[in-house]
């Protein structure tokens, strides 16, 4: 493939390539995720990661080498997308027994506290936030946890475990920078 653009005769160049199988990056961003309302942005993140990638494109076909980056961009995306949906299906805010009144100030701190908690678990891994999800939000027991996710009860604990010490680093890095709301 020649670089038909800029008249500079490389093989694979930064002039105007990409712009060439735009077609086919659109197509396969379309047919993948379903989405025609996100395929400009995806097929614009798809185009910048291909534009910074590549010097590591080592031959063969660039169409090919194109397609596998943005499959792998969408499926990444969707993957993304469908953790975000589960998390906030999830409803973190403790149920208020009868009678009890928060008051104003307390519901917000709650509330803000919530919000700092929902965003400690976008950062880990999808089989930590899980866990947590499913022992402190849900309330199963660690057999259950177990039988859920298909692991062994210790399994289960020791993931529990160092999901629960990224957590607590995660909060007290952000105390020290003093953004934390928790305490």
């Amino acid at each position: 493939m020649r670089c038909s653009e800029s008249g500079c005769g490389e093989e694979i160049c930064r002039h105007g390539c990409l712009r060439e199988h735009e077609v086919l990056v659109r197509n396969l961003v379309y047919h993948i995720t379903r989405s025609p309302n996100d395929v400009d942005d995806l097929v614009q993140e798809v185009m910048v990661k291909a534009y910074q990638s590549m010097s590591a494109f080592r031959g063969g076909s660039f169409r090919a080498y194109l397609a596998q980056i943005a499959r792998n961009h969408c499926y990444d995306w969707m993957r993304r997308l469908q953790a975000k949906r589960a998390i906030q299906q999830v409803e973190l805010v403790p149920e208020m027994r009868a009678g009890e009144d928060l008051g104003p100030e307390a519901a917000l701190l709650q509330k803000e506290s919530t919000t700092e908690l929902m965003a400690l678990l976008d950062e880990l891994g999808h089989p930590d936030r899980e866990i947590l999800l499913l022992r402190h939000v849900h309330g199963l027991e660690y057999t259950e946890i177990a039988a859920a996710l298909q692991m062994s009860p210790g399994a289960v604990r020791t993931r529990m475990s160092r999901a629960r010490q990224k957590v607590m680093e995660k909060l007290q890095g952000r105390e020290r920078h003093g953004s934390s709301q928790l305490g």
